[in-house]
């Protein structure tokens, strides 16, 4: 008489072993996965300008201006023109149309390099935010939790209960035995013996 259990039994037995070792361990989030959600999350929301982290995708014409354009002509206006300025009252040329021409052309050099960088600005933010949100996309999950013992036990416990080794081991316990001519032979009773 069978009930099943050589069909039934090692799935349920390594479905148990599998929900024992497995319990708790997959809800649960590490610390570094927390880490990571946290700033994926603040890079996120920095993406649109605003948040912790929104200087670093800031294209404006403001940024750019306060970054690179008043710098720029402060330079101009205190070493530059005064340098060219110089030479030319050196050379004794300081009344003619050449120092205007001169100031003229390292103004217009100076737009003109101002403009290659506002472009500049603008990409280099553009390849900020596209690697961010790459970085964001190709994030693992991080770092796993960790197994305890018993759980380690069990895995390997519910390794082995999932083995075919074991599902014929557990079909051959449960066979009904095979009667031969040996077995159907009762021995005497005691006190019947000859």
């Amino acid at each position: 008489m069978t009930f099943g259990a050589e069909i039934w039994g090692p799935p349920l037995i390594a479905a148990g072993a599998s929900w024992l070792t497995g319990k708790g361990s997959a809800s649960k989030e590490s610390k570094m996965q927390k880490t990571q959600r946290k700033l994926i999350d603040k890079l996120i929301g920095s993406l649109n300008g605003q948040g912790e982290f929104s200087d670093l995708f800031d294209s404006s014409p403001e940024a750019f201006q306060k970054s690179f354009v008043e710098p720029a002509q402060a330079r101009f206006r205190n070493q530059t023109a005064p340098m060219i300025q110089q030479q030319y009252i050196e050379s004794g040329q300081q009344r003619g149309t050449g120092l205007d021409d001169t100031l003229t052309r390292a103004g217009v050099d100076l737009d003109s390099m101002l403009n290659q960088y506002a472009y500049q600005f603008g990409q280099d933010s553009l390849n900020r935010k596209q690697n961010s949100i790459n970085s964001i996309l190709g994030a693992g999950a991080g770092a796993p939790n960790q197994t305890t013992g018993m759980q380690d036990i069990l895995g390997g416990t519910g390794g082995y209960l999932s083995s075919n080794d074991f599902s014929s081991q557990f079909k051959d316990y449960f066979k009904k035995p095979v009667n031969t001519t040996a077995d159907s032979v009762v021995p005497p009773r005691k006190g019947f013996e000859s």
